[in-house]
């Protein structure tokens, strides 16, 4: 009896211990393929509505959507669409090669978040940040190699020279620089890797550009954790101005016109960049002489995911500009800072009002002082040349106002100007 009842208590336990081990059945709510919303783009979303609608009707409102012309962007679509084709599938059809590069217009155009724009074109928010990316590398890889490309050739550089000598009165100048770093969202897992000085996460971009406002050298993407002087050090340029093969072929020095010193062909940039015989910056801001401050106004006047959008911007930049037939549709006269011809004095352009304040800093002045004694001398032959044979519309001006011709300074009226003290 005890044997029967201890062997019916086993079955009942191991029984039980089954009964446990036996999974419940999971059931799934059914998920949709995608927002109903968002399958509805080919009806109501933005490239098959505002879009088809300004290229039909509205030319002036198209370029302003897209800051060019239908037709460029029609050009530009057949030379990436190799590049951004998508294969429709049996169950749906793949986002056509036009609606990728005009969301990436709008993207590039107005700085519009990926969340933003999601709602306008009704595609998906990771759908938006990827076709961005994957149109910006198409942009660059394509037209990247033809206008985007740092000139090579002796002749190349003296016309660019001339160009700058013609426009900003500054001879034996090839080119103007100028650094910016960019405010990024924190990458994730990044750590300190993007973090600042200023307490922002940001990259750092180097831009050369020429007399007419196109870029022919970038260089983008260091990190910023480190100093702004760093981004210059390692970057390819310098490293080909200091070489002493001369890899760019930049053209001997020569005399500034009038004078009989040969002078090295240079770039300007502000305090960010440190003197050098191929870099000319102003003078620091203390206990300047006249004939400082006017050839500090004089130089000063010169003209991951984030890299690759900056990238394809300046190329589609330079690309849009070297077309003369659209150029001031996509780039007004009065966009760009111009100088009065009457007056000497530099009308600021209206993309001074489109740019938002927030999106870029600059970079901090160099605290380098062991420039050589021949860039110093460099610098005195410029500004020598800036206070008699370069004398700018034969007026003198003061670093810190308008151009004042003959008479006093109107920051200070006390103060004689350099024509003044030669006339004595």
């Amino acid at each position: 009896m005890v044997s029967g009842a201890k062997e019916k208590q086993k079955q009942i336990i191991l029984l039980m211990m089954m009964m446990l081990d036996e999974e419940l059945p999971v059931t799934y709510a059914k998920r949709m393929w995608a927002q109903q919303w968002l399958l509805r783009r080919e009806e109501t979303g933005g490239f098959h509505t505002i879009f088809q609608e300004l290229a039909a009707e509205d030319t002036p409102g198209f370029s302003k959507y897209t800051r060019m012309l239908y037709p460029k962007c029609v050009a530009l679509t057949e030379l990436i669409a190799p590049y951004i084709n998508k294969e429709d599938t049996c169950t749906r059809s793949s986002i056509s090669a036009s609606e990728r590069l005009a969301l990436t217009l709008r993207f590039l155009t107005t700085g519009e978040s990926c969340q933003s724009l999601s709602f306008q074109f009704r595609i998906g928010k990771a759908t938006v940040s990827g076709i961005v990316t994957e149109v910006c590398d198409a942009i660059y890889n394509v037209l990247g190699k033809d206008f985007l490309q740092t000139p090579q050739q002796a002749k190349t550089w003296s016309e660019i020279a001339e160009l700058f000598h013609l426009r900003w009165n500054i001879p034996n100048n090839i080119g103007a620089i100028d650094g910016k770093r960019i405010l990024i969202q924190k990458p994730a897992y990044a750590g300190s890797h993007f973090h600042d000085y200023e307490g922002n996460e940001s990259i750092i971009a180097l831009v050369v550009s020429g007399p007419d406002y196109e870029c022919f050298y970038v260089d983008v993407g260091t990190n910023g954790r480190n100093q702004d002087g760093h981004a210059w050090g390692r970057c390819f340029l310098k490293k080909a101005l200091d070489s002493p093969d001369n890899p760019l072929n930049v053209p001997p020095p020569r005399p500034l016109p009038g004078r009989v010193t040969p002078v090295p062909f240079v770039l300007t940039g502000d305090e960010a960049f440190g003197l050098a015989k191929y870099m000319l910056r102003p003078y620091p801001s203390r206990n300047l002489t006249v004939e400082q401050r006017i050839a500090n106004y004089r130089i000063s006047r010169a003209p991951y995911k984030v890299k690759r959008i900056t990238l394809a911007a300046l190329t589609l930049h330079n690309w849009l500009r070297a077309d003369t037939s659209t150029r001031n549709i996509y780039c007004p006269p009065t966009l760009s800072d111009r100088e009065d011809p009457e007056t000497a004095e530099i009308i600021p352009g209206s993309w001074r009002d489109d740019i938002p304040a927030d999106s870029f800093l600059d970079l901090q002045p160099s605290v380098s002082r062991n420039c050589s004694s021949e860039a110093k001398n460099m610098r005195e032959e410029f500004t020598q040349w800036f206070n008699n044979e370069g004398i700018c519309h034969g007026k003198d001006i003061c670093a810190d106002c308008k151009p004042i011709g003959h008479t006093k300074c109107m920051i200070n009226p006390f103060m004689i100007t350099s024509r003044e003290v030669m006339n004595m």
